[in-house]
C-alpha cells in the first residue's frame, strides 16, 4: 500500500499546489472573461456567442500547435527547471490579462487567453510526466488519482470564483488582483519543487510545428499500451467536453431550471469525477488493471441515458405550462426529475474512476526518456476530440437534432467503445497489467 503521507512531503506537495493552482487560476480568467463578455462588452447575442466561441477556440489551439514542441522539451530539460520558468512566465500572463480586464479591452484579453493556453500546453506534458520521478511505483496511482481529482475541483472552484468575482462592483479589479495574486503564489511554490534530474540531450527540438506533430505522434504510436491508454484517455475527455459545455442548456431547456440548478449539476459532476478518481486508487490498492474499464463504460452510459429519461419527463410536464424557471430547492423537490442530477453524479464516479488507471498505465508503459513526448501526444489527441464534440454538436442541432438526442446517441456510441475497449485488451496482453 502506497504511504498516504506522501502527499504531505516536499517531493509531492509543492508540486500538487502548483499544478492545481494553475488550473484554478486558468478557469477563474476564463470565466470571468465569458461573464465580461456577455454582460458587458458585447452588444447582441450574435455577438457574445461569437466571442465566446472565439475565446474557447484561441485557449485550445495552442494544444494543437505547440504540443509537440513541449513534450520534446520536457524530455529533453529537467522538468523541475521548466516548471519554475513556465510558473514565472505565467505571471507576465496574468499581467497581460489584467490590463485586459482593467482597460475594458478585448484585444488584451484574448491575447491573454491565447498565452495562457499556450502556458498550458507547455505544462501540460511535464504535470503527469515528473510523477513517476518523485513518486514510487506503489504510490504513483493515488498520485494521479489526486492530480486528476483536484484538477475538476480546480476548475469548479475557479468557474465559480471568476463569475462571482467579475460581477461584482469593482469586479475588474477584484480579478485582476486575484489573477495575479495565484500566478506569483504558483511560482513561490514552483521554487519549493525539488530538483528533477531526468533528461535527455539526445531528444532533438523540431521547432517545426507541423513536422515535429506529425513524427511525435507517428513515433509515440510504437508503444501500443501507452498509446491505446492515451485514445481511451481521448474518449473520456470527448464525452466530458459534450457533457459540461452542454450541461446548462441540458438544465435550461431540458429540466427547465435556472441557474442555480446549473452550478449544482457543475458541482456534483466535478466532485464525483474527485470521488471516483480516489475511490478507485484505494479499491485497486496499487495493482493496476484495465480489466473493469468496459464495466465502466457501460455504467456510464447506463446513468447518462437515465439522467436523460428522467429529465425528459420534466420537459413534457413543464412545455404544457407557463412556469418560470425552477430554482434549486423547487427542482429537488420535483421526482422522479430531480434523480437525474443523482444520475450525473454516479456518472462522473465512474468517469474519475476510469481516468485514473489510464493515465497510470500512460506513465508505466512508455519509457522514461519519452514519456512527457507521450503526455504531449495525449493533450494534441485530446484536444482534437474535444474540437470533434463541439463540431459535431453543432452538426446535430444544424439537423434539427434535440439535445436529448444527441446525449442518448453519446450513451449508445459509449457502448461501442465498450466493446472496443474489451476487443484491444484481450488482443493486446501488455495493456493489462
Amino acid at each position: 500500500m502506497p504511504s498516504p503521507s506522501f502527499f504531505f512531503q516536499r517531493r509531492f506537495l509543492p508540486l500538487f499546489w502548483v499544478q492545481f493552482l494553475g488550473a484554478f487560476n486558468d478557469n477563474l480568467y476564463k470565466n470571468a472573461m465569458v461573464m465580461l463578455i456577455t454582460f458587458q462588452l458585447s452588444l447582441s447575442v450574435e455577438q457574445t456567442g461569437l466571442y465566446i466561441t472565439l475565446a474557447a477556440g484561441l485557449f485550445i489551439l495552442p494544444f494543437f500547435l505547440f504540443s509537440s514542441i513541449a513534450g520534446q522539451l520536457a524530455d529533453h530539460f529537467p522538468k523541475s527547471i521548466l516548471i519554475r520558468k513556465i510558473k514565472l512566465i505565467e505571471i507576465l500572463i496574468m499581467a497581460t490579462g489584467a490590463i485586459g480586464f482593467l482597460s475594458m479591452q478585448l484585444e488584451w484579453l484574448f491575447v491573454a487567453l491565447f498565452l495562457m493556453g499556450t502556458q498550458s500546453a507547455f505544462f501540460g506534458p511535464i504535470k503527469y510526466s515528473i510523477l513517476p520521478e518523485v513518486l514510487g511505483s506503489d504510490e504513483l496511482l493515488r498520485g494521479n488519482a489526486l492530480f486528476s481529482g483536484s484538477t475538476f475541483i480546480a476548475i469548479l472552484l475557479g468557474t465559480i470564483v471568476g463569475g462571482m468575482g467579475i460581477m461584482l462592483d469593482n469586479g475588474a479589479q477584484v480579478v485582476s488582483g486575484l489573477i495575479l495574486f495565484f500566478a506569483i503564489l504558483g511560482y513561490g511554490l514552483s521554487l519549493l519543487v525539488p530538483k528533477t534530474e531526468l533528461a535527455s540531450a539526445k531528444v532533438v527540438i523540431d521547432k517545426n510545428i507541423a513536422r515535429s506533430t506529425w513524427q511525435i505522434v507517428q513515433g509515440c504510436r510504437v508503444y501500443k499500451a501507452s498509446f491505446f491508454a492515451v485514445l481511451a484517455i481521448s474518449w473520456f475527455w470527448f464525452m466530458g467536453a459534450v457533457l459540461l459545455s452542454q450541461i446548462p442548456s441540458f438544465v435550461k431547456f431540458t429540466l427547465q431550471a435556472n441557474e442555480q440548478v446549473v452550478v449544482a449539476f457543475l458541482t456534483v459532476f466535478s466532485v464525483g469525477i474527485a470521488m471516483g478518481a480516489m475511490a478507485i486508487s484505494s479499491l485497486l490498492k496499487s495493482q493496476l488493471t484495465l480489466r473493469y474499464h468496459p464495466w465502466l463504460l457501460v455504467f456510464m452510459s447506463v446513468f447518462l441515458l437515465l439522467s436523460v429519461a428522467v429529465a425528459g419527463t420534466v420537459n413534457s410536464a413543464l412545455l404544457s405550462s407557463e412556469m418560470t424557471l425552477l430554482d434549486l430547492s423547487a427542482f429537488l423537490s420535483m421526482w422522479p426529475q430531480n434523480l437525474s442530477l443523482l444520475f450525473m453524479f454516479a456518472l462522473a464516479l465512474v468517469g474519475g474512476a476510469y481516468i485514473v488507471p489510464l493515465y497510470t498505465q500512460l506513465q508505466i508503459k512508455t519509457p522514461a526518456v519519452s514519456r512527457a513526448r507521450m503526455i504531449a501526444v495525449n493533450n494534441i489527441l485530446n484536444a482534437f476530440l474535444m474540437v470533434l464534440s463541439s463540431i459535431l454538436i453543432m452538426v446535430g442541432f444544424s439537423f434539427d437534432l434535440s439535445l436529448s438526442t444527441m446525449l442518448l446517441l453519446l450513451g449508445v456510441f459509449n457502448l461501442l467503445m465498450a466493446g472496443w475497449f474489451v476487443r484491444k485488451v484481450r488482443s493486446h496482453n501488455e495493456v493489462v497489467i
